[in-house]
Order: C-alpha cells, then structure tokens, then sequence
C-alpha cells in the first residue's frame, strides 16, 4: 500500500481579542474545548479530517514558528550511555546507567538499565548525527516540539486503544508516526494580552478510511503555550467515519 506522507495544516482561525475594550480575563495556562471533527473524502490520494476547538489563554502566548527547532522546541533529546557514547538500535553492547542530552549538550539522567525498546518509530531516529553518519539512534521525542498533542482511540468491547498509524500503516520508514502538529503564532502584537478563538486544524492522508473502516473511535488532544503550559485535555464524544463525513454536494 502505497500511502503519502501525512501533512498537516492550519486551515483556519478565528481570533476573538481585545481593541478598544478591556481584555477579558484569563488563567496563563490555555484552556480547549472541543467543537467538531469532520472528515472530508476529496477522492484523491489525500483525505482531510478537521478538527475545531475553541481556546483560551490569559497572556496569548499560543504558537511557534516552523523554524523554531532550538531548546526547548527542538525535536528530540539523544541518549548517551555511561562511555558518552550515543547509544544506537543495533549496539550489541551498551552500558548503563544512560542519559539524555539535548542541544545545548545539557545531560540529564535517563535509565538505570538499558532500556532499548523493539525499534518504533516514537523510540528511534533514523537518520545522521553529528559527525556519527547515518544510523539508527534512540532518542526520546521532545514534548514541546509540537504545541498540538493529538490521538485517535479506537473503542473495542467497551474499551478504548490508541491506534498506532506507523504500524498499521506498515510504515518502516517512520514518515506517518502520528498527527501532532504546531500551532503558528497568529497574533504576535497581541502576545502578553488575553486572547481567545477557534482554530480548525487540518489532518491529510489518504488512510483514514483503511484505518478508521466502520470502527467507533474517539479523539483526545491538548496544547503546549509557548511557557510549555500544558491545557486541559479533552477527547471528542464516540465518533464513526461515517456519522463525520462532510457531504461535499
């Protein structure tokens, strides 16, 4: 199965701020509320599903810019064992304890053990670093890369799974991991005032339907300001493709 890289995109904003009128007052730490999700079949190779919900946030200090990829937005932290040698999926040998090192070479303690998963695409990076070349490294991924946290549960005899893309996908090379995504800066006068608005958030692939079929499922999510406060989490009621799906006509 042949499937394109997922793509995700802003595809709308509504900002609701202050001019002449005092700015209503807000906790710092952003507050969501979900609104809709809606599934768009474009009988292309790409399908969109759109998420909307409505946010809050005391000082407006929502998004990050796509090239913001230093500390403390970076991707991932690298693990190094007690030698300071990056640790790799296929070293027959490493030696605890182990640690994390970030960008700026910051060390922070990370495992006792050798706690090297089966290979996953959340667990490793495949790919070159420094003057290593290209191999297969453990990392672990940086919360705060992405400000828009998002997973889809599928809902089984009552219970409720996260659906892993990258496997179901088949995906080896680890280019579908999940649909986290950011958010842009969309206000930046405006950072350090109250603000709130709706934001509708574009997931494209042409999975959903292999993924998704006739299953009940629901979707959980949250965001990161640019202070790394996290907000509420909240999940969407139980959903079927078909109960979302926009009528185009």
């Amino acid at each position: 199965m042949n499937l394109r890289k997922a793509q995700i995109s802003i595809i709308l904003i509504t900002l609701l701020v202050s001019a002449c009128f005092p700015p209503p007052e807000f906790p710092d730490i952003p507050s969501i509320r979900f609104s809709s999700l809606q599934y768009i079949d474009y009988e292309t190779a790409r399908d969109s599903m759109v998420l909307k919900f409505e946010f809050e946030d005391g000082d407006g200090d929502i998004g990050l810019t796509a090239d913001e990829i230093f500390t403390p937005y970076h991707p991932f932290n690298i693990v190094i064992d007690s030698r300071d040698s990056v640790v790799r999926y296929s070293d027959p040998l490493v030696e605890p304890p182990l640690y994390l090192v970030d960008p700026l070479k910051n060390v922070t303690p990370f495992s006792e053990t050798d706690n090297r998963p089966p290979f996953n695409c959340s667990s490793y990076q495949v790919g070159d670093y420094e003057d290593i070349g290209s191999d297969t490294f453990y990392i672990q991924k940086n919360p705060f890369h992405n400000n828009l946290h998002i997973e889809f549960l599928r809902k089984k005899n009552g219970a409720y799974t996260k659906i892993d893309f990258a496997s179901e996908f088949g995906n080896a090379s680890c280019d579908v991991v999940d649909f986290n995504g950011r958010i842009p800066i969309f206000d930046r006068e405006n950072i350090g005032r109250s603000l709130s608005g709706t934001i509708s958030y574009a997931m494209l692939s042409a999975g959903f339907p292999i993924i998704l079929r006739a299953d009940t499922f629901k979707v959980k999510f949250y965001i990161y300001d640019r202070d790394l406060n996290k907000s509420n989490e909240v999940e969407s009621p139980d959903l079927t493709l078909s109960k979302i799906t926009l009528n185009r006509d």
